[in-house]
């Protein structure tokens, strides 16, 4: 009999499932020139987020520009997150303008 003839062994470790793997969030650790890199982009997101709660959408529209500055300045896979944040932001200014245009006629 051949090698090729008997059943392949599989072993089992224990570790998480691959759903669970999954569903765990991918932490990114930035180093310190990452992290110094990505203060002025925090801190322009943290503008939005607040220009957004206050419902203030010309601020918040200046803000997001700053903060699509700030990530064209970075390489792509330092920014996933924030360009996900981007277009929510993105689709909430929309809307509320939209909402104070038309309570506004």
């Amino acid at each position: 009999m051949t090698h090729r003839a008997r059943p392949r062994v599989h072993l089992l470790t224990g570790g998480p499932t691959w759903e669970e793997r999954r569903a765990q969030p991918q932490q990114i650790k930035f180093t310190k020139r990452q992290k110094l890199a990505r203060k002025p982009l925090n801190k322009a997101m943290n503008q939005l987020s607040e220009a957004v709660a206050r419902q203030d959408w010309r601020a918040a529209r200046i803000a997001r520009s700053a903060a699509w500055d700030e990530v064209n300045k970075l390489a792509d896979e330092l920014t996933r997150e924030e360009r996900k944040k981007l277009w929510e932001y993105k689709q909430r200014i929309l809307a509320g303008e939209a909402r104070e245009r038309l309570q506004g006629k």
